[in-house]
């Protein structure tokens, strides 16, 4: 029994080429794309952005084992930072306490007005 020859069309075939090169992200389809207006370019990023953010961030991938040594606090810095914590705590009760007593003054009395008269 003979087999068929199946007959692709050369639009098919051009079109299966085009999505290879888009999907493998071959530059040549990438400009092609941005022709046809079916891609756009990456716009450059704002003079801010490159000021605050890093040139080259130091990124640890996800799941990886790699461990950066953290500077450990001493006793006394420790003690220093209960200490400033503490102060603050005191500062935002007093804070609190003198806000609780000016809420509780009663309001003032409607005006009295004069008799035009």
């Amino acid at each position: 029994m003979p087999q068929a020859l199946v007959r692709t069309s050369p639009k098919v075939v051009c079109a299966a080429v085009l999505l290879g090169m888009l999907l493998g992200g071959c530059e040549a389809a990438r400009g092609v794309a941005e022709f046809t207006d079916m891609a756009t370019k990456p716009a450059e990023p704002k003079p801010f952005v490159l000021e605050t953010r890093p040139q080259n961030p130091n990124y640890v991938p996800v799941g990886s084992t790699i461990k950066r040594d953290a500077k450990r606090k001493t006793v006394d810095e420790f003690k220093k930072l209960e200490a400033e914590l503490e102060a603050k705590r005191i500062s935002n009760e007093a804070a609190g306490t003198q806000a609780q007593s000016l809420g509780k003054t009663p309001p003032p009395a409607p005006a009295q007005a004069q008799p035009t008269n």
